[in-house]
This record gives C-alpha cells, structure tokens and sequence, in this order.
C-alpha cells in the first residue's frame, strides 16, 4: 500500500462527492412519484447500515485491503477470485459514470463534440490526478467540496427568488400508497447511490485515525441523503412528478426555469460544472479502487496499471451503448441483477467468514491466557495474527493479519511486563 495516510474531514469529503456524483445528476428512477424524497431517506438508512457491515470488516482487519482479507477469509483461490471480480465490477462502474458525464456535457454544452472526445479529455484527467496519488486526490476534495456547496446554496437562493416552487406537487404525502415507496426503495435507492460506498473499503485502510474515519463516513451518507432527497423535493416542487420522471437530468431543468427577470438567466450552467465535479470524483474513486486492488492482487506497482486500465475504460465507453436510453436500460438491469451481489450478497459471506474466523480462534486452547504487556513480533500462521512471548509471562494472542508475520496486541493479564516476543504458532 501507498505510505500516505488521509484524515477523517477528507474522507468525508470524498464520499459526499462520491454520493453527490451522478446522483443529483441522473434520474434517481421516481418509481415512488411525488414521494420519491422519501424513498430517498429510506434508501440513505439502507445505506448507513450497510456501510456499518462494510466498516466492521475494515475495523477487524484495518492495516489489509480488502483483496487481502478476502483470501484470508474465503481461501487463497476464491479470495482471489472475488477480488478480481470487485475489481471488473470497479472498473466497470467507472466507465459508465464516465458515460454519464460525457453525455451530460453533450447534451448541455458542446452538443456538436463526439462523446468519445469528452470522455477521453475527462479520463486522462482522472488519470493524472490517480497518478499523483490518493493525498493529492483527497486534498482537492477539500476545496471541491466548498465549492459544490457555494454552488448549491446559490441556486437554492435562485429558485426561492424565482418562485417556482408549488408544494401542492408533493401533497399529499404517502398518496400512492406504501407499496409503491418500498418497492422503490428495494429496487433502485438503497443501492443508487448508498450502497456504492464499498468502493471506500480500498481507501478506508489509508486512513490515520480508523475509528474517527469510519464515524466521519457516517456523517457523509447521512449528509449526502439529506442533500439528495432535499433536491429531489425541490425538483417535484417545481417540475411536477411526472416531468420529473420523463427527464433524463430532471434538476438541470429545474434549475434552467430559475431565472430572475433579465438580470439572472441560465444559472444552468453552475450546475452543470458542480456535476462535472461530482462526477469526475466518482470516477476517480472508482478508478483508484480498481487500480490498487489489481496491483495487490497481481503485485504490481499501481503506477503502472493506471493508462492501460485509463484505455479499457475508454473502450468499454465506446463500445457500451448506442443512445442514452439504452445506457440508462443497461444500467438498470445491472442495478436490479447484478448489483446486490457486490453491495449485499458477498459483503454478507465475508462477514460470516470473518465471524465464524473469530469465534475459532476464541475457542482455540490457550488463545489470551498470556500476561504481560508490549508489543510482541513473530512468524504465525496467519490465523488473527502471530503470538509472541514477553520476558515476564507467556503467549499473547495478535490482532488480524494475513499469512506470514503476525503482531500482537497490548493485553492484561495476572503476570506483568513487556518485550519481544519469540514465534508464533
């Protein structure tokens, strides 16, 4: 792993642009109509409890990459196997958020520049910003952000000013029923964009202080849904339910009727760089993901996967769809077939693994019976780490660690004293 450590503020930062990214771009579905702000806030709950599950195995396992600990869990051949698996799924993902910003700025901007063009301009400058490093990616972050939130509260001001918000469009609440919204929620906002945030489970080891980290990732989803659901409410308010529904960038509409007598016109465009933004830290976090587990996994310096993985993304843009509703028709199938597999199912089999991994070695004779207190070095046999000897008492039980060198962990006990310790069994 890179000797760099990111702090929890940035983070935090990261994820809120993750979420943000094509979610307050895309339509987020309106399967629930005019309460789809609600389906939104469910969704955000679903989310938070799976990153609890996606964190827990980060805090058991904080100095490993996920590709590490799944070979420590499942074995060293399906280990692999799902870490190559993630990977695919990281690098595809990436390429259909870089669809999504090329196709935005084609339909807002420079409507006579091929897709390719602007996807490849956007992808070179994910890769530089890759190469440089996760620091430097999240220091930007930090500004980025102030600068999405400036651009937020400016256009909620416009669209207040422009009194284009009818609240009767949302009433009444629940008017279609329960059903409606779950099925909404089961279908497409637990996963789009909350569940999304196992992609920080190959960041979250970079972190100086875990604990504090992880807390800081609550923070940002619970931020993040609250700012989505509220542009979501906005946009009914102001579009309707069934516009809203129709649009394939629904608050870019809105925003566009936002203008102020002949002194504000087409505030669209502000909201179009924020998307931008959004969207190119989603891709870089994919990216990033994708390019250190594949350098894990196959021990190669990530440097070097960065441009031939930057050209199989562009390919799979190139090749990925025809027009944006089949875009849109491929992602939802993926979305409802695929997905859960990499946000529920198999997070799900590694923290049984994991559970049934502790619960063996609690069991085992002698496990935690040491005294005395330091730190303790040696070879184990990868199982929760090594077990050392201190000059005054006896085993010592380690933390978790892969196959190899184990280290263990302060520990009471009725005999007292510290030093290093000798093999692990």
């Amino acid at each position: 792993m890179e000797k760099i450590k990111i702090t929890p503020l940035q983070i935090f930062s990261l994820i809120v642009l993750f979420e943000l990214g094509t979610g307050l771009v895309v339509n987020l579905g309106m399967e629930a109509g005019k309460d789809e702000w609600l389906a939104v806030l469910l969704g955000m709950v679903i989310g938070i409890l799976l990153y609890a599950g996606y964190s827990m195995l980060y805090l058991w396992f904080p100095n490993m990459l996920p590709t590490e600990y799944d070979k420590l869990l499942l074995g060293k051949y399906l280990g692999t196997l799902a870490g190559i698996s993630y990977m695919v799924f990281f690098l595809y993902k990436a390429s259909r958020d870089l669809m999504d910003g090329g196709l935005l700025v084609i339909a807002t901007t420079l409507r006579e520049t091929p897709v390719f063009i602007v996807n490849m301009l956007m992808m070179i400058t994910v890769a530089y910003t890759i190469h440089k490093g996760l620091e430097v990616l999240a220091r930007t972050a930090l500004i980025l952000l102030t600068v999405m939130m400036m651009i937020g509260a400016l256009n909620l001001l416009l669209i207040a000013f422009a009194h284009i918000v009818d609240i009767n469009r949302l009433l009444p609440v629940l008017g279609g029923g329960i059903g409606s919204l779950l099925r909404a929620v089961s279908r497409t906002n637990y996963q789009f964009p909350f569940a999304e945030v196992i992609a920080f489970n190959m960041l979250l080891p970079f972190l100086n202080h875990p604990k504090k980290g992880v807390k800081a990732g609550y923070l940002a989803l619970l931020f993040t849904g609250l700012i989505l659901s509220l542009a979501v409410a906005t946009t009914v308010a102001v579009l309707g339910a069934d516009l809203a529904e129709r649009s394939y960038f629904p608050m870019l509409i809105m925003v566009g009727k936002a203008s102020i007598s002949d002194f504000i016109q087409r505030p669209d465009i502000f909201v179009v760089m924020a998307f931008i933004i959004g969207i190119y830290f989603k891709i870089c976090i994919y990216f990033f993901a994708a390019v250190i587990g594949i350098s894990n996994i196959f021990n190669i310096p990530y440097q070097k996967l960065i441009y031939p993985l930057t050209l199989i993304i562009l390919a799979l843009t190139a090749f990925e769809t025809r027009s944006y509703s089949e875009h849109l028709t491929k992602g939802g199938k993926m979305l409802y077939l695929v997905d859960p597999v990499f946000f529920i199912v198999l997070p799900l089999i590694l923290l049984i693994a994991a559970v049934i991994r502790k619960f063996i070695f609690r069991s085992r004779p002698g496990a935690g019976t040491g005294t005395g207190g330091g730190f303790g070095t040696g070879a184990g046999d990868g199982i929760m780490g090594g077990a050392g000897t201190s000059a005054a008492g006896t085993a010592h039980t380690g933390t978790e660690g892969g196959s190899g060198a184990g280290y263990e962990v302060p520990r009471s006990g009725p005999g007292s004293g510290g030093g290093v310790g000798g093999g692990g069994s």
